[in-house]
């Protein structure tokens, strides 16, 4: 009788969280520190709690630099946190296998996710400390970004004291679109408690909302204004900013910019600014920094957007899927358009060799993530879909204009339901 060979399960970044002990970041803490030092970056560290942290707890931390989860796990490392992570990281193999060693957890971003779900109140049951980013991306022009509204529910179901981890200048030592660590950075990390048990019981949801809101708020340029002594020591300061500025601000064309170490440069007028040591512009500056930049072309795509019932953002694009055998975290599997409006996203294109049309209807996307000059992404249940644009530096237009167009959509429903509720009385 032939003997059956056994079919092989296709990898899964399905996880089942487990505690495990502090002993096992030691090392991990010890290599971070020094690579810290070796990079020229200087972290204080402050605890507000002076050693009593309690668990069960839920710890949130603000979200302005990848290397946030180094900070933020050094300050609690002799709780050993359970960190929830992004769902893409678990996909490769080698890295998820890493990752789950410390306690790490994936979570589908801005969709929901019973696993991690499931994972979260296991920790807490579990006497353990669920750490999270809840703003769920990497700042992209050193502000705060918001906090999906789903996430303050769950916190206060969880009725486990709130605490927080604070920081500040993580954005600026190492930008989302930089090329690495700057030397001479200054990063301040603080832990706190911002809310006990019995008083996440005695709240409401909105006043959970308004608290943690309050805290984790941050503007990197305004404490960078009161350290006065940091200068950053980088010669190539500038370099990916074309990758979130979208626009010239001397001739008006979109994605004509280009950097090089120190300047900002136009590929139809030239020069168009200059970044001195501390983030600001030199000689005529078209804006005070690229934080202004920033927030000056998302308010003009606003309006844009809010002007044109018809507004249609598009682009050819390939489309990566996760790894089927985990050896890498992505594969290739089609190339086609994508196409978002009022009504969502649309991807009409190939897909492992067959033409499709994937949907995705603005009300379920809330943000369009982004890798700058990389990607945009969307996750269904525990798949991403990540977009490769033709013109990466458009990547951050994507981002903008999927929050403009779900804020606006949800302002509709809102005044719809008004309306009807009115109509009833």
């Amino acid at each position: 009788m032939a003997k059956q060979e056994k079919t092989k399960e296709p990898y899964s970044s399905k996880t089942r969280v487990e505690l495990y002990p502090p002993t096992r970041l030691r090392i991990p803490f010890a290599v971070a520190k020094l690579m810290m030092w070796c990079k020229g970056v200087r972290v204080v560290y402050t605890d507000r709690t002076e050693g009593r942290l309690e668990t069960p707890a839920v710890v949130l931390c603000n979200h302005g630099s990848f290397p946030d989860f180094v900070y933020a796990g050094s300050i609690l490392r002799k709780y050993a946190p359970n960190f929830i992570v992004a769902r893409l990281y678990f996909y490769g193999k080698p890295l998820g296998k890493l990752i789950r060693k410390f306690g790490c957890f994936p979570k589908s971003m801005f969709t929901a996710d019973p696993e991690s779900a499931v994972n979260s109140l296991r920790v807490l049951r579990g006497g353990g400390l669920l750490s999270m980013m809840p703003e769920a991306r990497l700042s992209t022009a050193g502000r705060f970004e918001d906090i999906q509204p789903g996430t303050y529910p769950f916190l206060k179901k969880a009725k486990a004291p709130i605490y927080t981890v604070k920081m500040g200048g993580d954005y600026l030592a190492d930008p989302k679109w930089g090329r690495g660590f700057r030397r001479g950075s200054l990063v301040e990390v603080e832990l706190s408690l911002l809310m006990s048990a019995e008083e996440v019981k005695a709240a409401t949801v909105e006043e959970i909302a308004q608290k943690i809101e309050s805290k984790l708020y941050y503007d990197e340029f305004e404490w960078l204004n009161n350290h006065p002594e940091v200068r950053y020591k980088d010669r190539r300061m500038a370099e990916g900013l074309e990758n979130i500025l979208t626009t010239c601000p001397v001739c008006g064309k979109k994605f004509t910019l280009r950097t090089k170490k120190r300047k900002i440069l136009c590929e139809e007028c030239g020069e168009v600014a200059v970044m001195d040591d501390r983030y600001g512009f030199v000689g005529e500056k078209p804006y005070a920094n690229n934080s202004v930049w920033y927030e000056t072309q998302k308010e003009t795509l606003k309006q844009q957007i809010l002007a044109d019932e018809s507004y249609t953002l598009t682009s050819p694009v390939e489309l990566k899927l996760p790894s089927k055998d985990g050896k890498s975290m992505l594969r290739s599997a089609g190339r086609g358009v994508c196409a978002l409006d009022r009504e969502g996203l649309v991807y009409r294109g190939t897909l492992d060799g067959a033409e499709t049309e994937l949907t995705f209807p603005i009300g379920d996307i809330y943000r369009l993530l982004f890798g700058a000059g990389e990607d945009f992404e969307v996750y269904v249940g525990e798949t991403i879909h990540y977009f490769v644009p033709d013109e990466k530096r458009s990547c951050v237009e994507w981002y903008m204009a999927s929050a403009i167009l779900y804020d606006l959509c949800a302002t509709e429903q809102e005044k719809a339901a008004e309306a009807a509720k009115e109509a009833s009385v």
